[in-house]
């Protein structure tokens, strides 16, 4: 999620390994060991547009790469905790550190975009799509809680906030198996033979939800609206070819810069990649990433990259299009509320 959710939660997961005396301290090293693992945004390489992709959410937010990153911030948060509070230990800032880092992973891999969890055992990127990248709803009573557990340095306000975020992530996980079942009967009912269906929340909310059906040469967008307890309303987006070697494009060698490229790419989406034509320039062909778009119905993706098919040489150029069409962020809004968008 945002860093500052990830300070915030890594926070709630210190508190929980410290005494009462030290929740401030305790809540400190937290918030800094939560936000620890995004410091991976620093790789990169003007050369490799995709390494920071590549990096981000990889060995720092492993499981086994815990105990280095907990050290790493508890050698540097001891001096200033010791001079702050003598009587903790260093023992004591490295669990809360540990708690800290160990509450980042955890929390990215409910998200859609993908956490090498499991990292150096698998390099599956983990991805349960139970929560937004950005949710305020969730985020903001996380703050106030512990902003009270820490002034008052009182237990119980870490207590409910912990309660809260099981709470949320707990609807969240139900939410999201609820979308893949309606995604999943409105393939059936349509007659399509789906190889794979995930469903995903949109931008900041557990109630408008993207379908994803994969039928192997098409894959189709579904955009569902499910209010707690109420019925759902599902409105089916276009279906757009899957995009790989041997649909028209794939003239380059197997062992290319290219192929390998597009390889990486592939794996980082999850295999949902698409030829995007509107994006297109000149001898270029722009290949986005279907997971992410604002309208949670229509295929205008957030990223991709861009390959010369005709120069296998060239590495690809990951791009995010700057500009946001008003007509997508308005039809996000009116499915949000349950009406259809304006044609």
């Amino acid at each position: 999620m945002d860093p500052f959710t990830q300070g915030v939660f890594g926070s709630l997961f210190a508190q929980a390994g410290a005494r009462r005396k030290h929740l401030r301290p305790a809540a400190a090293v937290g918030f800094a060991g939560g936000m620890a693992p995004d410091l991976d945004v620093l790789i990169r390489s003007s050369a490799d547009s995709l390494l920071a992709i590549e990096y981000h959410r990889h060995f720092t937010h492993a499981l086994a790469f815990i105990p280095i990153g907990a050290m790493l911030v508890a050698l540097l948060a001891w001096p200033l905790v010791h001079r702050w509070r003598p009587d903790v230990k260093f023992a004591r800032v490295f669990l809360w550190s540990a708690l800290g880092v160990g509450s980042h992973g955890l929390l990215d891999a409910m998200t859609s975009y993908g956490t090498r969890l499991l990292w150096p055992f698998s390099e599956a990127r983990v991805a349960w799509n139970v929560i937004s990248v950005i949710d305020p709803v969730f985020t903001l009573p996380l703050v106030l809680l512990l902003g009270v557990a820490v002034w008052k340095q009182s237990r119980r306000g870490a207590r409910i906030a912990a309660l809260w975020a099981v709470f949320y992530l707990a609807l969240g996980a139900l939410q999201q198996h609820r979308a893949e079942n309606i995604v999943a009967h409105w393939a059936d009912d349509a007659g399509i033979e789906a190889d794979r269906v995930i469903a995903k929340p949109s931008f900041a909310n557990l109630v408008l939800w993207r379908g994803l059906v994969d039928e192997g040469e098409r894959m189709h967008l579904v955009a569902v609206r499910i209010p707690p307890g109420r019925d759902a309303l599902v409105w089916p987006g276009p279906a757009v070819p899957h995009y790989g070697q041997g649909n028209g494009d794939g003239r380059w060698p197997d062992d290319s810069r290219l192929a390998r490229d597009l390889e990486r790419f592939r794996h980082f989406s999850g295999d949902w990649l698409f030829r995007y034509s509107s994006y297109d320039e000149q001898d270029t062909i722009f290949v986005g990433d279907l997971r992410y778009a604002i309208d949670p119905a229509s295929p205008r993706p957030l990223w991709g990259i861009r390959l010369d098919p005709d120069d296998p040489a060239r590495p690809v150029r990951f791009e995010r299009p700057a500009q946001v069409v008003e007509s997508e962020r308005e039809a996000f809004f009116e499915r949000l509320l349950g009406r259809d968008p304006p044609p």
